[in-house]
Protein backbone atom coordinates (compact mmCIF):
# COMPACT_ATOMS: atom_id res chain seq x y z
CA UNK A 1 0.00 0.00 0.00
CA UNK A 2 2.05 3.37 -1.08
CA UNK A 3 1.03 6.73 0.77
CA UNK A 4 1.22 10.40 -0.27
CA UNK A 5 1.19 13.43 1.72
CA UNK A 6 -0.54 16.53 0.96
CA UNK A 7 -1.36 19.88 3.00
CA UNK A 8 -4.47 19.12 4.83
CA UNK A 9 -7.35 22.23 3.99
CA UNK A 10 -10.42 21.03 5.66
CA UNK A 11 -11.06 21.12 9.43
CA UNK A 12 -7.62 20.51 10.67
CA UNK A 13 -6.06 23.89 10.73
CA UNK A 14 -3.80 23.03 13.35
CA UNK A 15 -2.16 20.00 11.43
CA UNK A 16 0.50 20.79 9.05
CA UNK A 17 0.26 18.00 6.85
CA UNK A 18 -2.06 15.07 5.90
CA UNK A 19 -1.30 11.24 4.58
CA UNK A 20 -3.67 9.62 1.72
CA UNK A 21 -3.80 6.13 1.07
CA UNK A 22 -5.06 4.50 -2.10
CA UNK A 23 -7.46 2.83 0.07
CA UNK A 24 -9.10 6.30 1.05
CA UNK A 25 -7.55 6.43 4.13
CA UNK A 26 -5.99 9.91 5.70
CA UNK A 27 -3.65 10.58 8.33
CA UNK A 28 -3.66 14.13 9.80
CA UNK A 29 -0.64 14.83 11.97
CA UNK A 30 1.49 17.60 13.38
CA UNK A 31 4.14 16.81 15.72
CA UNK A 32 1.69 16.44 18.85
CA UNK A 33 -1.01 14.49 17.89
CA UNK A 34 -2.42 12.05 15.05
CA UNK A 35 -5.43 12.27 13.94
CA UNK A 36 -7.45 9.00 11.46
CA UNK A 37 -10.03 10.48 9.26
CA UNK A 38 -11.70 8.72 5.93
CA UNK A 39 -11.75 10.45 3.14
CA UNK A 40 -12.45 9.19 -0.57
CA UNK A 41 -10.90 12.37 -2.24
CA UNK A 42 -7.64 14.32 -2.62
CA UNK A 43 -6.10 16.51 -4.92
CA UNK A 44 -3.76 14.48 -6.89
CA UNK A 45 -2.14 18.10 -8.48
CA UNK A 46 -0.63 18.61 -4.00
CA UNK A 47 0.07 14.99 -3.43
CA UNK A 48 3.43 14.60 -2.34
CA UNK A 49 5.62 11.14 -1.99
CA UNK A 50 6.59 9.84 1.79
CA UNK A 51 10.31 9.48 0.64
CA UNK A 52 9.94 13.14 -0.34
CA UNK A 53 8.81 13.80 3.10
CA UNK A 54 11.76 12.88 4.87
CA UNK A 55 14.38 13.97 2.80
CA UNK A 56 12.61 17.54 3.87
CA UNK A 57 11.99 16.53 7.73
CA UNK A 58 15.81 16.33 8.02
CA UNK A 59 16.76 19.24 6.26
CA UNK A 60 13.91 21.11 8.64
CA UNK A 61 16.09 19.03 11.70
CA UNK A 62 19.81 20.42 10.00
CA UNK A 63 19.01 23.93 9.91
CA UNK A 64 17.07 23.90 13.45
CA UNK A 65 20.27 22.25 14.57
CA UNK A 66 22.12 25.01 12.64
CA UNK A 67 20.59 27.59 13.99
CA UNK A 68 21.08 26.50 17.62
CA UNK A 69 24.73 26.05 16.76
CA UNK A 70 25.10 29.27 15.36
CA UNK A 71 23.01 30.44 18.10
CA UNK A 72 25.03 29.35 21.20
CA UNK A 73 28.10 30.53 19.49
CA UNK A 74 27.68 33.99 20.41
CA UNK A 75 26.39 36.43 22.89
CA UNK A 76 23.63 39.16 22.14
CA UNK A 77 24.38 42.87 22.76
CA UNK A 78 21.03 45.10 24.72
CA UNK A 79 21.29 46.80 21.26
CA UNK A 80 21.84 43.69 19.38
CA UNK A 81 25.35 43.44 18.89
CA UNK A 82 27.28 40.03 18.37
CA UNK A 83 29.76 38.86 20.24
CA UNK A 84 31.29 35.65 19.35
CA UNK A 85 32.81 33.17 22.06
CA UNK A 86 35.60 31.69 19.99
CA UNK A 87 38.54 34.23 19.23
CA UNK A 88 39.48 34.95 15.62
CA UNK A 89 41.44 32.80 13.63
CA UNK A 90 45.24 34.03 13.86
CA UNK A 91 46.57 33.22 10.57
CA UNK A 92 46.86 36.05 9.41
CA UNK A 93 49.57 39.01 9.11
CA UNK A 94 50.71 41.56 11.21
CA UNK A 95 47.94 44.17 11.97
CA UNK A 96 48.98 47.30 10.65
CA UNK A 97 47.40 49.03 13.88
CA UNK A 98 50.66 47.26 16.15
CA UNK A 99 53.63 48.46 14.11
CA UNK A 100 54.93 51.73 15.37
CA UNK A 101 56.53 54.11 13.14
CA UNK A 102 58.08 56.35 14.94
CA UNK A 103 61.69 55.77 17.36
CA UNK A 104 60.40 56.91 21.09
CA UNK A 105 62.82 59.15 23.23
CA UNK A 106 64.01 62.64 22.91
CA UNK A 107 63.55 64.83 20.00
CA UNK A 108 66.71 65.81 17.79
CA UNK A 109 66.24 69.62 18.81
CA UNK A 110 66.41 68.40 22.52
CA UNK A 111 69.39 66.11 22.06
CA UNK A 112 72.07 69.16 23.10
CA UNK A 113 70.35 70.18 26.56
CA UNK A 114 73.14 68.44 28.91
CA UNK A 115 72.16 70.24 32.35
CA UNK A 116 69.12 70.70 34.03
CA UNK A 117 68.44 74.31 33.48
CA UNK A 118 69.17 73.74 29.68
CA UNK A 119 66.61 70.88 29.76
CA UNK A 120 63.88 73.10 31.94
CA UNK A 121 64.36 75.79 28.95
CA UNK A 122 63.21 73.53 26.54
CA UNK A 123 59.42 73.90 27.79
CA UNK A 124 59.79 77.28 29.67
CA UNK A 125 62.10 78.91 26.82
CA UNK A 126 63.26 82.66 27.18
CA UNK A 127 60.92 83.68 24.97
CA UNK A 128 57.76 82.22 27.38
CA UNK A 129 59.36 84.08 30.27
CA UNK A 130 59.98 87.21 28.68
CA UNK A 131 56.16 87.18 28.00
CA UNK A 132 55.62 86.84 31.87
CA UNK A 133 58.13 89.09 32.50
CA UNK A 134 56.47 91.66 30.25
CA UNK A 135 53.00 92.01 31.46
CA UNK A 136 54.34 91.28 35.38
CA UNK A 137 56.44 94.56 34.87
CA UNK A 138 53.16 96.37 33.71
CA UNK A 139 51.23 95.55 36.69
CA UNK A 140 53.91 96.61 38.60
CA UNK A 141 54.09 100.14 37.08
CA UNK A 142 50.31 100.45 37.50
CA UNK A 143 50.44 99.71 41.11
CA UNK A 144 53.21 102.22 41.56
CA UNK A 145 52.18 104.75 39.24
CA UNK A 146 50.40 106.93 42.25
CA UNK A 147 53.50 106.34 44.57
CA UNK A 148 56.56 108.77 44.88
CA UNK A 149 59.19 107.46 46.99
CA UNK A 150 59.13 103.60 45.92
CA UNK A 151 60.11 100.96 48.47
CA UNK A 152 63.10 98.75 47.64
CA UNK A 153 61.43 96.18 46.97
CA UNK A 154 58.50 97.16 44.84
CA UNK A 155 60.42 98.14 41.58
CA UNK A 156 60.44 95.99 38.50
CA UNK A 157 61.98 92.76 37.82
CA UNK A 158 64.66 91.74 35.55
CA UNK A 159 65.20 88.35 33.75
CA UNK A 160 67.49 86.80 36.26
CA UNK A 161 65.28 87.80 39.45
CA UNK A 162 62.21 86.68 37.86
CA UNK A 163 64.28 82.92 37.06
CA UNK A 164 65.34 83.65 40.48
CA UNK A 165 61.78 83.80 41.71
CA UNK A 166 60.85 80.29 40.33
CA UNK A 167 63.95 78.80 41.38
CA UNK A 168 62.38 79.36 45.23
CA UNK A 169 59.31 78.21 44.30
CA UNK A 170 61.22 74.87 43.07
CA UNK A 171 63.28 74.78 46.06
CA UNK A 172 60.10 75.11 48.39
CA UNK A 173 58.85 72.11 46.66
CA UNK A 174 61.92 70.25 47.10
CA UNK A 175 61.65 70.73 50.68
CA UNK A 176 57.86 70.03 50.64
CA UNK A 177 57.37 73.15 52.03
CA UNK A 178 55.20 74.50 48.77
CA UNK A 179 52.31 76.38 50.92
CA UNK A 180 54.19 76.60 54.17
CA UNK A 181 54.11 79.78 55.98
CA UNK A 182 57.45 82.01 54.14
CA UNK A 183 57.93 83.16 57.77
CA UNK A 184 59.16 79.69 58.44
CA UNK A 185 61.25 79.67 55.24
CA UNK A 186 62.66 83.08 56.13
CA UNK A 187 63.70 82.68 59.83
CA UNK A 188 67.02 83.42 60.63
CA UNK A 189 67.08 81.78 63.71
CA UNK A 190 68.53 78.85 62.33
CA UNK A 191 65.11 77.18 61.36
CA UNK A 192 64.89 78.52 58.22
CA UNK A 193 66.55 77.99 54.68
CA UNK A 194 69.41 79.66 54.26
CA UNK A 195 69.17 79.94 50.12
CA UNK A 196 65.60 81.79 50.47
CA UNK A 197 67.40 84.96 52.87
CA UNK A 198 70.39 84.93 50.14
CA UNK A 199 67.86 84.80 46.88
CA UNK A 200 65.65 88.10 47.82
CA UNK A 201 64.32 89.19 50.64
CA UNK A 202 60.70 87.76 51.95
CA UNK A 203 58.80 91.26 51.23
CA UNK A 204 60.01 91.05 47.30
CA UNK A 205 59.00 87.33 47.00
CA UNK A 206 55.72 88.59 48.03
CA UNK A 207 55.27 91.58 46.02
CA UNK A 208 56.39 89.23 42.92
CA UNK A 209 54.16 86.80 43.45
CA UNK A 210 51.19 89.20 43.60
CA UNK A 211 52.20 90.79 40.54
CA UNK A 212 52.42 87.97 38.48
CA UNK A 213 50.78 88.34 35.24
CA UNK A 214 50.72 85.92 32.03
CA UNK A 215 48.76 88.48 29.39
CA UNK A 216 47.90 91.59 28.56
CA UNK A 217 45.66 93.10 31.10
CA UNK A 218 44.09 96.40 28.98
CA UNK A 219 42.91 93.69 26.10
CA UNK A 220 42.02 90.84 28.62
CA UNK A 221 38.05 91.95 29.14
CA UNK A 222 37.95 91.46 25.38
CA UNK A 223 39.50 88.21 24.50
CA UNK A 224 37.13 86.92 27.65
CA UNK A 225 34.11 87.21 25.83
CA UNK A 226 35.49 84.36 23.52
CA UNK A 227 37.64 82.50 25.78
CA UNK A 228 37.16 81.70 29.31
CA UNK A 229 41.17 80.89 29.57
CA UNK A 230 42.28 83.97 27.99
CA UNK A 231 44.45 85.17 31.37
CA UNK A 232 46.86 81.72 30.76
CA UNK A 233 46.17 80.68 27.04
CA UNK A 234 48.92 81.75 25.53
CA UNK A 235 51.80 80.45 27.84
CA UNK A 236 49.93 77.04 28.67
CA UNK A 237 49.53 77.03 24.72
CA UNK A 238 53.70 77.80 24.51
CA UNK A 239 54.20 74.74 27.16
CA UNK A 240 51.91 72.33 25.74
CA UNK A 241 53.88 73.25 21.84
CA UNK A 242 56.93 72.80 23.80
CA UNK A 243 56.22 69.31 25.07
CA UNK A 244 55.15 68.24 21.80
CA UNK A 245 58.36 68.64 19.70
CA UNK A 246 60.65 68.13 22.49
CA UNK A 247 60.08 63.95 22.87
CA UNK A 248 58.59 61.03 20.80
CA UNK A 249 56.46 59.12 22.38
CA UNK A 250 56.76 55.43 23.60
CA UNK A 251 54.32 52.28 22.07
CA UNK A 252 51.99 52.56 25.06
CA UNK A 253 50.15 56.10 26.91
CA UNK A 254 47.52 57.21 29.33
CA UNK A 255 44.76 59.89 28.82
CA UNK A 256 43.37 60.23 32.20
CA UNK A 257 41.83 63.48 34.40
CA UNK A 258 44.16 65.59 36.75
CA UNK A 259 42.71 68.08 39.14
CA UNK A 260 44.81 71.23 40.32
CA UNK A 261 43.37 71.66 43.65
CA UNK A 262 41.70 75.46 43.98
CA UNK A 263 38.79 76.75 45.77
CA UNK A 264 38.67 80.36 44.87
CA UNK A 265 36.59 81.68 42.16
CA UNK A 266 36.55 80.30 38.91
CA UNK A 267 33.17 79.35 36.62
CA UNK A 268 34.50 76.43 35.55
CA UNK A 269 35.89 75.05 38.82
CA UNK A 270 35.06 71.20 39.33
CA UNK A 271 33.90 69.26 42.09
CA UNK A 272 35.66 65.49 42.27
CA UNK A 273 34.87 63.32 45.24
CA UNK A 274 37.49 60.78 43.97
CA UNK A 275 40.08 62.96 44.28
CA UNK A 276 42.17 64.02 46.98
CA UNK A 277 41.84 67.84 46.88
CA UNK A 278 38.08 67.45 45.66
CA UNK A 279 37.57 71.20 44.43
CA UNK A 280 39.77 72.66 41.44
CA UNK A 281 40.50 73.17 37.79
CA UNK A 282 40.43 69.81 35.76
CA UNK A 283 42.83 69.33 33.11
CA UNK A 284 42.97 66.15 30.78
CA UNK A 285 46.40 64.87 30.20
CA UNK A 286 47.94 62.34 27.50
CA UNK A 287 50.93 60.69 28.82
CA UNK A 288 53.74 58.30 28.12
CA UNK A 289 52.76 54.77 30.42
CA UNK A 290 55.94 53.61 30.90
CA UNK A 291 58.20 56.82 31.45
CA UNK A 292 55.32 59.43 32.35
CA UNK A 293 56.62 62.18 30.01
CA UNK A 294 53.55 64.52 29.30
CA UNK A 295 52.84 64.96 25.69
CA UNK A 296 49.26 66.79 25.44
CA UNK A 297 47.20 68.46 27.97
CA UNK A 298 43.90 70.17 27.80
CA UNK A 299 42.32 72.36 30.67
CA UNK A 300 38.50 71.64 30.78
CA UNK A 301 37.19 75.06 30.46
CA UNK A 302 33.48 74.80 30.85
CA UNK A 303 30.84 75.78 28.48
CA UNK A 304 32.87 77.90 26.24
CA UNK A 305 31.23 81.19 24.32
CA UNK A 306 30.50 80.68 20.60
CA UNK A 307 33.67 81.32 18.59
CA UNK A 308 37.44 79.63 18.19
CA UNK A 309 37.45 78.01 21.54
CA UNK A 310 34.29 76.47 21.90
CA UNK A 311 34.52 72.84 21.85
CA UNK A 312 32.38 69.56 22.62
CA UNK A 313 33.44 68.39 26.07
CA UNK A 314 32.11 64.73 25.88
CA UNK A 315 34.55 62.10 26.38
CA UNK A 316 34.97 61.07 23.00
CA UNK A 317 35.39 64.39 21.74
CA UNK A 318 38.12 65.19 24.04
CA UNK A 319 39.88 61.99 23.44
CA UNK A 320 39.83 62.59 19.67
CA UNK A 321 41.30 65.69 20.02
CA UNK A 322 44.33 64.53 22.47
CA UNK A 323 45.28 61.60 20.26
CA UNK A 324 46.01 64.08 17.20
CA UNK A 325 49.52 64.70 17.69
CA UNK A 326 49.88 60.18 17.28
CA UNK A 327 47.30 59.59 15.15
CA UNK A 328 48.07 56.41 12.81
CA UNK A 329 51.47 55.61 14.61
CA UNK A 330 50.22 52.52 15.43
CA UNK A 331 50.40 53.44 19.41
CA UNK A 332 47.88 52.14 21.83
CA UNK A 333 45.79 54.28 24.16
CA UNK A 334 44.45 53.31 27.73
CA UNK A 335 42.18 54.93 29.57
CA UNK A 336 39.27 54.72 32.54
CA UNK A 337 35.37 54.07 31.95
CA UNK A 338 35.00 58.08 31.70
CA UNK A 339 35.90 57.56 28.47
CA UNK A 340 35.57 54.34 27.36
CA UNK A 341 32.64 53.50 25.05
CA UNK A 342 32.87 50.97 21.88
CA UNK A 343 32.19 53.61 19.34
CA UNK A 344 35.17 55.37 20.80
CA UNK A 345 37.14 52.18 20.51
CA UNK A 346 36.09 51.62 16.88
CA UNK A 347 36.76 55.23 16.11
CA UNK A 348 40.60 55.09 17.29
CA UNK A 349 41.36 51.95 15.60
CA UNK A 350 39.39 53.32 12.11
CA UNK A 351 39.82 56.60 11.68
CA UNK A 352 43.68 57.15 13.84
CA UNK A 353 44.75 53.60 13.61
CA UNK A 354 45.56 53.70 17.06
CA UNK A 355 44.10 50.80 19.44
CA UNK A 356 42.99 50.79 22.66
CA UNK A 357 42.60 49.08 26.08
CA UNK A 358 39.91 50.76 28.81
CA UNK A 359 37.29 49.39 31.39
CA UNK A 360 33.29 49.68 30.44
CA UNK A 361 30.72 50.71 32.65
CA UNK A 362 28.03 48.37 33.02
CA UNK A 363 25.56 50.50 31.31
CA UNK A 364 26.10 50.56 27.94
CA UNK A 365 23.71 48.76 25.25
CA UNK A 366 26.72 46.88 23.70
CA UNK A 367 26.71 44.43 26.90
CA UNK A 368 25.87 41.18 26.84
CA UNK A 369 23.42 40.50 30.04
CA UNK A 370 25.51 37.16 30.63
CA UNK A 371 28.55 39.50 30.83
CA UNK A 372 26.92 41.68 33.89
CA UNK A 373 25.13 38.60 35.56
CA UNK A 374 27.24 36.76 38.47
CA UNK A 375 24.82 35.02 40.18
CA UNK A 376 25.43 31.75 38.15
CA UNK A 377 29.28 32.66 38.36
CA UNK A 378 29.64 32.57 41.99
CA UNK A 379 31.10 29.77 42.41
CA UNK A 380 33.12 30.36 39.42
CA UNK A 381 35.15 33.21 41.11
CA UNK A 382 38.08 34.26 38.91
CA UNK A 383 36.29 33.18 36.10
CA UNK A 384 35.89 35.00 32.82
CA UNK A 385 33.89 35.37 29.70
CA UNK A 386 35.10 36.72 26.61
CA UNK A 387 33.19 37.83 23.51
CA UNK A 388 35.11 38.51 20.25
CA UNK A 389 34.07 40.30 16.98
CA UNK A 390 36.73 41.33 13.96
CA UNK A 391 38.87 43.68 15.66
CA UNK A 392 37.74 44.07 19.30
CA UNK A 393 37.16 42.15 22.31
CA UNK A 394 35.20 42.05 25.53
CA UNK A 395 36.12 40.59 28.59
CA UNK A 396 33.82 39.74 32.00
CA UNK A 397 35.92 39.16 34.77
CA UNK A 398 34.88 37.98 38.48
CA UNK A 399 37.41 38.90 40.98
CA UNK A 400 35.80 37.97 44.02
CA UNK A 401 31.64 37.33 44.82
CA UNK A 402 29.10 39.64 43.65
CA UNK A 403 31.48 41.81 41.68
CA UNK A 404 32.09 42.00 37.83
CA UNK A 405 34.96 43.97 35.78
CA UNK A 406 34.50 44.94 32.22
CA UNK A 407 37.16 45.49 29.42
CA UNK A 408 37.25 46.10 25.92
CA UNK A 409 40.16 45.87 24.04
CA UNK A 410 41.13 46.22 20.11
CA UNK A 411 44.89 45.42 20.65
CA UNK A 412 43.90 41.82 22.07
CA UNK A 413 42.38 39.19 19.55
CA UNK A 414 42.54 36.16 22.00
CA UNK A 415 41.31 34.59 25.63
CA UNK A 416 45.01 34.49 26.97
CA UNK A 417 45.34 34.06 30.70
CA UNK A 418 48.09 35.87 32.48
CA UNK A 419 50.02 32.72 33.82
CA UNK A 420 51.88 35.15 36.40
CA UNK A 421 48.71 36.23 38.42
CA UNK A 422 48.21 32.47 39.64
CA UNK A 423 44.82 31.24 41.04
CA UNK A 424 43.47 34.45 40.37
CA UNK A 425 43.17 33.46 36.57
CA UNK A 426 43.18 37.49 35.35
CA UNK A 427 42.59 37.61 31.70
CA UNK A 428 46.19 39.49 29.57
CA UNK A 429 43.68 42.01 28.87
CA UNK A 430 43.12 42.83 32.54
CA UNK A 431 46.77 42.89 33.86
CA UNK A 432 47.54 44.98 30.62
CA UNK A 433 45.31 48.04 31.71
CA UNK A 434 46.94 47.29 35.50
CA UNK A 435 50.19 48.07 34.07
CA UNK A 436 49.39 51.12 31.68
CA UNK A 437 46.73 52.69 33.24
CA UNK A 438 48.39 54.51 35.75
CA UNK A 439 50.22 57.29 34.09
CA UNK A 440 48.26 60.41 34.92
CA UNK A 441 48.58 59.32 38.35
CA UNK A 442 52.27 58.57 38.65
CA UNK A 443 52.39 62.53 37.25
CA UNK A 444 49.82 63.71 39.67
CA UNK A 445 51.76 62.07 42.69
CA UNK A 446 55.20 63.15 41.80
CA UNK A 447 53.37 66.70 41.35
CA UNK A 448 51.80 66.22 44.95
CA UNK A 449 55.25 65.26 46.39
CA UNK A 450 57.38 68.49 45.16
CA UNK A 451 54.55 70.84 44.72
CA UNK A 452 55.58 73.97 44.18
CA UNK A 453 52.36 75.69 44.80
CA UNK A 454 51.65 78.64 47.05
CA UNK A 455 47.77 79.35 47.86
CA UNK A 456 46.33 82.00 45.79
CA UNK A 457 43.34 82.98 44.50
CA UNK A 458 43.88 83.60 41.57
CA UNK A 459 43.10 80.46 39.01
CA UNK A 460 46.26 81.43 36.71
CA UNK A 461 48.39 81.08 39.27
CA UNK A 462 47.09 77.46 40.02
CA UNK A 463 47.65 76.83 36.19
CA UNK A 464 51.01 78.41 36.28
CA UNK A 465 52.16 76.42 39.08
CA UNK A 466 50.88 73.44 37.34
CA UNK A 467 52.83 74.53 34.93
CA UNK A 468 56.30 74.38 36.73
CA UNK A 469 55.38 70.85 38.16
CA UNK A 470 54.76 69.23 34.50
CA UNK A 471 58.42 71.14 33.27
CA UNK A 472 60.42 69.79 36.45
CA UNK A 473 59.00 66.86 35.57
CA UNK A 474 59.96 66.54 31.31
CA UNK A 475 63.04 68.21 32.39
CA UNK A 476 63.92 65.27 34.10
CA UNK A 477 63.08 62.84 31.69
CA UNK A 478 65.19 64.27 29.26
CA UNK A 479 67.78 65.18 31.03
CA UNK A 480 68.20 60.93 31.76
CA UNK A 481 67.92 60.29 28.64
CA UNK A 482 70.52 62.70 27.33
CA UNK A 483 73.14 62.02 29.82
CA UNK A 484 72.53 58.48 30.73
CA UNK A 485 71.87 59.87 34.94
CA UNK A 486 69.85 57.57 37.27
CA UNK A 487 69.24 61.12 39.20
CA UNK A 488 66.18 61.14 41.34
CA UNK A 489 63.53 63.62 40.72
CA UNK A 490 64.37 64.90 44.05
CA UNK A 491 67.63 65.79 43.80
CA UNK A 492 67.11 66.71 40.32
CA UNK A 493 64.22 69.79 41.82
CA UNK A 494 67.11 70.38 44.31
CA UNK A 495 69.99 70.97 41.77
CA UNK A 496 67.42 73.12 39.20
CA UNK A 497 66.50 75.37 41.99
CA UNK A 498 70.27 76.15 42.72
CA UNK A 499 70.98 76.92 38.91
CA UNK A 500 68.18 78.92 38.43
CA UNK A 501 68.96 81.59 41.51
CA UNK A 502 72.45 81.66 41.02
CA UNK A 503 72.77 84.47 38.61
CA UNK A 504 70.27 86.79 40.26
CA UNK A 505 72.35 85.50 43.48
CA UNK A 506 75.73 86.18 41.60
CA UNK A 507 74.37 89.93 41.27
CA UNK A 508 72.86 90.53 44.63
CA UNK A 509 75.81 90.28 46.70
CA UNK A 510 77.77 93.37 45.02
CA UNK A 511 74.96 95.52 46.87
CA UNK A 512 76.71 97.05 49.31
CA UNK A 513 73.90 97.75 51.91
CA UNK A 514 73.25 94.39 52.33
CA UNK A 515 75.53 93.12 55.30
CA UNK A 516 78.98 91.58 54.93
CA UNK A 517 77.79 88.51 56.72
CA UNK A 518 75.00 88.12 54.10
CA UNK A 519 77.22 88.95 51.01
CA UNK A 520 79.85 86.40 52.39
CA UNK A 521 77.63 83.89 52.44
CA UNK A 522 76.52 84.48 48.69
CA UNK A 523 79.99 84.23 48.19
CA UNK A 524 80.39 80.93 49.46
CA UNK A 525 77.00 79.57 48.05
CA UNK A 526 78.69 80.15 44.79
CA UNK A 527 81.83 78.68 44.86
CA UNK A 528 83.60 82.19 45.64
CA UNK A 529 86.27 82.68 48.42
CA UNK A 530 84.42 83.79 51.67
CA UNK A 531 86.87 86.71 51.97
CA UNK A 532 84.94 90.03 50.69
CA UNK A 533 86.05 91.99 47.57
CA UNK A 534 86.85 95.82 48.81
CA UNK A 535 83.24 97.79 48.12
CA UNK A 536 84.51 101.40 48.38
CA UNK A 537 81.22 104.10 47.30
CA UNK A 538 81.82 107.38 47.66
CA UNK A 539 80.65 109.49 50.84
CA UNK A 540 79.63 105.74 52.78
CA UNK A 541 81.07 105.76 56.05
CA UNK A 542 80.81 102.56 58.29
CA UNK A 543 81.79 101.46 61.66
CA UNK A 544 85.66 100.21 62.67
CA UNK A 545 85.58 96.29 62.18
CA UNK A 546 88.41 96.28 64.62
CA UNK A 547 87.28 98.74 67.45
CA UNK A 548 84.59 97.76 70.24
CA UNK A 549 81.16 97.94 69.33
CA UNK A 550 80.30 100.58 71.76
CA UNK A 551 82.96 103.26 70.53
CA UNK A 552 80.92 103.51 67.37
CA UNK A 553 83.99 104.64 65.21
CA UNK A 554 83.01 105.12 61.58
CA UNK A 555 85.54 105.81 58.69
CA UNK A 556 85.78 105.18 55.20
CA UNK A 557 89.33 103.45 54.85
CA UNK A 558 89.33 100.06 54.65
CA UNK A 559 92.29 97.28 54.83
CA UNK A 560 93.93 96.32 51.58
CA UNK A 561 94.22 92.48 52.91
CA UNK A 562 91.27 91.61 54.81
CA UNK A 563 88.95 94.49 53.62
CA UNK A 564 87.98 95.51 56.85
CA UNK A 565 86.91 98.90 57.75
CA UNK A 566 89.18 100.58 59.94
CA UNK A 567 89.63 103.98 61.45
CA UNK A 568 93.01 105.90 61.82
CA UNK A 569 93.75 104.58 65.13
CA UNK A 570 94.35 100.69 63.95
CA UNK A 571 95.57 102.21 60.49
CA UNK A 572 99.42 101.52 59.67
CA UNK A 573 100.77 103.74 56.75
CA UNK A 574 103.76 102.87 54.35
CA UNK A 575 105.44 104.23 51.77
CA UNK A 576 105.79 102.99 47.97
CA UNK A 577 108.98 101.74 48.96
CA UNK A 578 108.00 99.97 51.63
CA UNK A 579 105.15 98.54 50.74
CA UNK A 580 106.40 96.82 47.77
CA UNK A 581 109.38 95.42 50.04
CA UNK A 582 106.43 93.67 51.98
CA UNK A 583 104.96 93.07 48.55
CA UNK A 584 108.03 91.19 47.33
CA UNK A 585 108.39 89.65 51.26
CA UNK A 586 105.04 88.25 51.10
CA UNK A 587 105.49 86.47 47.54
Amino acid sequence: MSFLIRPAVKDHVSVPYVITGNTGCTVSFSSFEVYLNISSEYDSEDDVPISSLRSQNQILLEEEELDAQVRDSFYTGKDGSKWFKNPPSRQVRTRSENIIRQTPGVSAEARLAQSELECWSLFCPENMISIILTHTNLQIRERNASRENLPHFMIELEMSELKAFIGLLYIAGFYRSGRQNTADLWASDGTGVEIFRLTMSRQRCHFIQSCLRFDDKSTREERKLLDNLAPIREIFELFVENCKKSYVLGEYVTIDEMLLAFRGRCKFRQYIPTKPAKYGIKVLAMVDAQNFYIFNLEIYAGKQPEGPFSVNNKPFDVVNRLVLPISKTGRNVTFDNWFTSYELVSHLLNEHKLTSVGTVRKNKRVLPNKFLKTSDRDADVYSSKFGFQKDITLVSYIPKKKKVVLLISSLHHDADIDETTGERKKPEITTFYNSTKGGVDVVDELSATYDVSRNSKKWPLTVFYAILNMAGINANIVFKCNTNSTQKHRNFIKTLGRMMVAEHMSARKEIPQLSSQLRKRMREFGGESAQETPVRVPGVRKRCQVCPYARHRKTSNVCEDCHKYICPEHTVSFCQECAAITDNNIE
